[in-house]
């Protein structure tokens, strides 16, 4: 071969290979998963104070949708703490009402207090969810986690969609060893649309303005949907979320040794069921179970239960969590045997 043809397929190389590293050397959304104990006004023990507590905080967002706020809800009229405690972490765009009354159901089953938080830029005005980051989306689960250990004695986490991939993460964390139980509903391992994934790499942000535009949009299906769902808000929104699901995805979910019940859909058409599959086999719980549902409501097959999408499911869903919880925590059947007792 010639001087002349090395030199001219060198430069062929090097026209091939610039593109290709300035694309790796681009800006990425690294998530800094590195989130302190949060501070709570329970020093003296006393889980009541977080109820005027969470009100102040939430009044500094005149803009929440009544029904969105983050809520405790007492099993005992003396607000009592109990020996469980439920915490629901909603999906992203949603609020507290995506499976509601699942979680009131549950909680009531199992004689428990429950929180239901609400994710940074959730539950408001569209433009707020532009403003999150999925380092606030990380401490808002921290938060939830400690309030849950305030209110009971140790705590089920349950999870919707990212709120299940938020589930993971605290799953990792020291205070993991106070979590008796964690339910996935749909965990958003990774979009159905594998497109997505472009968003957690190299420009997000500039792929999300080339691909999506300044704003993401989609048809709610019904107006309970369109009012507690955020279906339109600044598209960059999305390149924090992807980014927080591969840096979960990316973890050492063998490490986590949380009983674990997984609930997902085969037909799933917001999150990718081979990515929930292939996470569930890696995670190292030595107690798991994976539930199937063959059909649903919900026209995307994703929110498996609650009255807003898929009604039918709330009961279908509820007997697995009980009974998954009563197998993996000895304080999961309350005094008086059927759990079914407690005050609202």
């Amino acid at each position: 071969m010639s001087r002349r043809v090395r030199v001219l397929l060198l430069a062929i190389a090097a026209l091939v290979a610039l593109p290709a590293l300035a694309y790796f050397a681009g800006p990425v959304y690294r998530v800094d998963a590195r989130i302190t104990a949060p501070y709570l006004p329970t020093a003296g023990g006393d889980a009541a104070v977080l109820e005027p507590w969470l009100a102040a905080a939430e009044s500094r967002f005149p803009d929440i949708v009544p029904g969105a706020e983050k809520t405790i809800v007492w099993a005992h009229p003396d607000r009592r703490r109990t020996p469980l405690a439920v915490v629901y972490l909603h999906g992203y765009t949603a609020t507290r009402q995506e499976v509601a009354p699942l979680c009131d159901q549950l909680a009531a089953a199992l004689g428990a207090n429950l929180f239901y938080t609400r994710l940074a830029g959730h539950g408001r005005a569209p433009a707020a969810l532009g403003e999150a980051s999925a380092e606030d989306w990380l401490r808002d689960a921290a938060e939830a986690l400690a309030i849950g250990r305030a209110l009971g004695e140790r705590v089920v986490v349950v999870g919707t969609s990212t709120g299940g991939t938020l589930a993971l993460w605290l799953a990792q964390r020291p205070e993991a060893a106070d979590i008796a139980a964690q339910i996935l509903v749909s965990p958003n391992l990774g979009p159905r649309d594998e497109r997505s994934t472009l968003l957690a790499g190299p420009w997000g942000y500039q792929l999300q303005r080339w691909l999506i535009g300044e704003e993401y949009r989609w048809q709610p299906a019904n107006e309970r949907q369109a009012k507690y769902w955020t279906w339109k808000y600044p598209a960059r929104a999305l390149v924090p979320m992807m980014a927080l699901v591969k840096s979960v995805r990316d973890s050492p979910l063998e490490g986590i040794r949380v009983p674990t019940l997984v609930i997902h859909s085969p037909k799933d058409s917001v999150v990718s069921p081979a990515r929930i599959e292939a996470a569930y086999a890696r995670l190292g719980a030595p107690v798991k179970r994976i539930v199937k549902v063959e059909d649903s409501e919900d026209r995307a097959h994703h929110v498996l239960a609650g009255d807003i999408l898929a009604p039918s499911g709330t009961a279908a869903l509820l007997a697995p969590m009980l009974d998954f919880v009563r197998g993996a925590a000895p304080q999961a059947q309350p005094p008086g045997g059927n759990g079914l007792s407690a005050v609202r």
